[in-house]
């Protein structure tokens, strides 16, 4: 039996991983001032609250993107793929990135389901921003909720980004907001 209880194995590695860097983003988000969150200057095009808002975007896609790649994966006959292809998209998609290691203390994280998010503590300017990503990732894990392991193995999804096993387009939507996190917000907030 997995944690979640809901997801397949496959997919639930995955998708725990994406959720705890959410948490960990919206905890992060949730400590910084207004001014700071907003901040930008010559030497800092972008604030954090761009990147923030580009990983919701990249995240609404994702939710988007989902439903018609299942639905098209359902036209044709894909073969199933294998734990070693999973490997190996992952490992693409690591190496489009190539994000540093999660941030210290992030495997404390305990979460299991996007209804779990804690959004307590953010404050009014950042809440409905952080709440709607909380309801586009309820949306994404409703839909792999439905997987059997034998689809989660045999479904690709497909997006502007490209054609991933559905672990990796998992990972994708992580390593794609641990990118614009580590190159938008962690070098500030450490100054």
């Amino acid at each position: 039996m997995n944690e979640t209880d809901m997801l397949t194995h496959i997919l639930e590695i995955f998708w725990i991983e994406k959720l705890r860097f959410t948490q960990y983003t919206i905890n992060k988000i949730a400590a910084i001032p207004n001014a700071e969150y907003e901040l930008s200057s010559p030497d800092r095009p972008k604030s954090i609250a761009w990147a923030v808002e580009q990983m919701v975007s990249f995240d609404r896609n994702f939710a988007f993107y989902l439903p018609l790649s299942l639905r098209f994966g359902t036209l044709f006959s894909f073969p199933p793929y294998k734990e070693l292809d999973v490997e190996k998209d992952v490992e693409d998609i690591r190496d489009k990135f190539t994000p540093p290691a999660f941030p210290l203390h992030f495997l404390d994280i305990s979460i299991d389901s996007a209804k779990l998010l804690n959004i307590t503590n953010v404050n009014v300017s950042k809440e409905k921003l952080v709440k709607d990503w909380r309801l586009t990732l309820i949306r994404i894990e409703d839909r792999l909720a439905g997987l059997s392991e034998k689809e989660a193995f045999k479904k690709r999804y497909a997006s502007l980004s490209g054609i991933h096993t559905l672990p990796g387009a998992i990972n994708n939507s992580t390593e794609f907001c641990h990118f614009l996190w580590n190159r938008h917000a962690a070098p500030y907030l450490e100054s």
